[in-house]
């Protein structure tokens, strides 16, 4: 690697857990029930979505590398207000997202261990912590780490849902009608499976030839997902048809392949899925909160990188909002559900601030279109979130689109007084 900087490969292997997220475990029992044997259809629609999204976002950081990822294509197209908007709704995601993500994690360890002992809320700080550990290497080693974790996962589901596919006796069969309100609701599902390209852009300074290797990152990255994606949601719809069951575990697409250790599996891939979601959302945050302070949005202070090139000041902040996040947890005055609920909402309102920049900064009507088509359904979605969340995010908008307004006002002004003068 040179200059401690990675290639395709390793960026690939940071993506690819990250994008099939949890959502490769819960979502297709879940499509499958809304939709039946016309779930297939969703995902390839989805995935033909999830393509065009990945494009936009790895155009964008091509065009606009940096540390802060998004925003600072938020800010080529909107200024520097809205930048620090996004900025906000990104910083607010991952201060809740990641202990409810390890939350999870610790749910499926405590399930796999069998073991009493130690709590499973202390599991999860535990593996909060392990993940700060991996955070304090440099970035090839954190590449390395995420990698063989995807790898895992990869040749697991697509293996499994293979051998269940050509040796298990199952059916698809499209005779049963579907309501247009039905299709349209396994859609709304699967739009969380968007989430996390966006992402990539953090990373853009830490890759050899960024418009080389992104661009084969999320080609290769894609495929594989893709691949994985329609795999798994195939071969549950053939044995979930079969039996006449819409409520099964992902378990049964491992049980013919590997038996009774088909659950074990499952709970380890959850546990890798979201570690390896956490290494990439924290990882990017923290190198935002970097470049924040480096234009001095934020203390100086946080302006600091160690011999690692890792942003250390950023990632000690970052864990003391989390150990304080997982201190609520621990003392139930915020569930799970709640913490997802809210960090559900600014990645929605992150993705949406982007993918509104590429309809102002790309040229091409095919990637306007493309970009409304995404905005669009992004705003739906958040629309669901609770009454309060929107509230607060509304406020805080309407709050730096103000000073955007203000700021493009006075620069008008101080252009006529040049043009007078």
């Amino acid at each position: 690697m040179q200059n401690g900087k990675i290639g395709f490969i390793l960026l690939s292997g940071l993506m690819i857990g990250p994008i099939l997220g949890s959502g490769i475990i819960i979502l297709p029992p879940a499509v499958y029930e809304t939709a039946g044997n016309y779930a297939i259809f969703a995902w390839m629609l989805m995935l033909g979505l999830s393509m065009l999204f990945a494009y936009l976002f790895g155009k964008l950081s091509i065009m606009i590398p940096g540390d802060s990822g998004v925003p600072l294509a938020v800010e080529r197209a909107f200024g520097t207000h809205i930048k620090n908007l996004s900025a906000i709704f990104f910083v607010l995601a991952v201060c809740f997202g990641p202990v409810a993500v390890v939350g999870t994690a610790g749910h499926y360890m405590q399930l796999l261990t069998s073991q009493t002992f130690v709590q499973e809320k202390w599991l999860t700080f535990g593996l909060l912590c392990i993940v700060y550990i991996i955070l304090t290497r440099n970035i090839t080693a954190v590449g390395k780490f995420a990698f063989v974790m995807s790898s895992f996962i990869v040749v697991t589901l697509l293996v499994g849902s293979l051998h269940t596919l050509f040796t298990a006796d199952g059916n698809i069969s499209l005779t049963e009608p579907i309501t247009v309100y039905d299709f349209g609701h396994s859609l709304l599902l699967l739009f969380w499976a968007l989430i996390g390209w966006e992402i990539i852009g953090s990373y853009s300074l830490e890759v050899k030839s960024p418009e080389r290797t992104i661009p084969k990152a999320i080609a290769l990255s894609f495929t594989i997902i893709a691949g994985v994606s329609l795999a798994v949601a195939l071969a549950f719809q053939w044995t979930a048809g079969k039996a006449g069951m819409k409520d099964q575990s992902l378990a049964s697409l491992l049980e013919s392949l590997f038996g009774s250790w088909a659950t074990p599996l499952i709970s380890t891939i959850t546990i890798a899925l979201c570690i390896s979601t956490v290494l990439l959302v924290i990882g990017a945050v923290t190198r935002l909160i970097y470049d924040q302070a480096k234009s001095s949005v934020l203390p100086k202070w946080l302006s600091f990188k160690n011999r690692n090139n890792v942003p250390s000041r950023a990632l000690l902040l970052m864990f003391s909002i989390h150990s304080g996040i997982f201190a609520l947890y621990y003392i139930n005055i915020v569930s799970i559900q709640q913490l997802v609920a809210i960090a559900n909402a600014f990645f929605l309102c992150n993705a949406l601030l982007g993918v509104l920049a590429c309809m102002r900064l790309f040229a091409s009507p095919f990637l306007k279109a493309g970009a409304a088509v995404l905005s669009v359904c992004f705003l739906c979605i958040l629309l669901f979130s609770s009454p309060f969340i929107l509230l607060g995010i509304a406020v805080v908008s309407v709050y730096f689109l103000w000073l955007q307004r203000v700021e493009n006002k006075q620069e008008r002004r101080s252009m006529l007084r040049r043009v007078e003068e």
